[in-house]
């Protein structure tokens, strides 16, 4: 994966002194994010929304002669979190059988995404233009951490006898390896000089594939994670 991106970076800033001349332009972004995960299983739940980041490169292509349309996409490390819970239900020696308490867990997790969006544009006004923008994402999971709790088991595994905190744990098998998302967003443009602009928006990642790879009991988990974003750039 650090391969990919190092050559993929390398080919976009190699490109960029070709065809910049073309309208093709490239920048950087660094954006935080707030992300949550919404679930419709049965004793699977969000817990609430949690603090992430994302940066990367931007990379915009002209479609047609107007300029106002541009095709966008780039090369994204999305760090995003989620808090969920879920119910256990379980047996204590002392206390007799069918307790149910809830696990929490807050996750921490690292993605490529390749975005590819398409971006509408106003004409200049001022120094400003406003956009909008629509797409899709493409993201493969890196890597997956989680705070969570966890049962202790006596010596027959059939009786909780405590509750710990995990801190830092990896949790990558319970995580799908792709996310697609769809992405929405708008903003504006400050154009300082010549080709440097300053981009302020605000992105809406609203994922649509199975975020989890975990079961309940014998039933598969449906979550899908979401975050907001507020979207920090500049092009050169």
């Amino acid at each position: 994966m650090n391969k990919a991106f190092a050559l993929l970076t390398a080919a976009l800033l190699g490109s960029a002194p070709l065809t910049a001349q073309d309208g093709v332009r490239f920048g950087l972004k660094l954006s935080p994010n707030m992300g949550w995960i919404r679930s419709d299983t049965k004793e699977f739940e969000s817990s609430g929304s949690a603090l992430g980041f994302t940066f990367g490169l931007l990379a915009e292509f002209p479609i047609g002669s107007s300029g106002n349309y541009r095709f966008a996409t780039g090369l994204n490390l999305n760090n995003t979190a989620g808090k969920w819970k879920r119910t256990l239900t379980y047996q204590d020696a002392i206390n007799g059988p069918n307790k149910t308490t809830d696990l929490e867990t807050t996750a921490k997790l690292q993605y490529i995404e390749l975005p590819l969006t398409v971006k509408l544009m106003t004409n200049e006004i001022g120094y400003m233009r406003y956009f909008a923008q629509v797409g899709f994402g493409n993201a493969v999971n890196i890597r997956a951490r989680a705070n969570q709790k966890v049962p202790t088991y006596d010596a027959s595994g059939m009786y909780v006898t405590d509750f710990s905190e995990e801190k830092g744990e990896d949790i990558s098998d319970n995580i799908a390896l792709y996310r697609a998302s769809l992405i929405v967003g708008a903003g504006l443009e400050y154009n300082f000089s010549g080709n440097t602009s300053l981009l302020v928006g605000v992105t809406y990642n609203n994922g649509f594939t199975n975020a989890l790879d975990m079961k309940i009991g014998d039933k598969k988990v449906k979550a899908i994670s979401n975050y907001l974003e507020l979207t920090l750039g500049v092009f050169f």
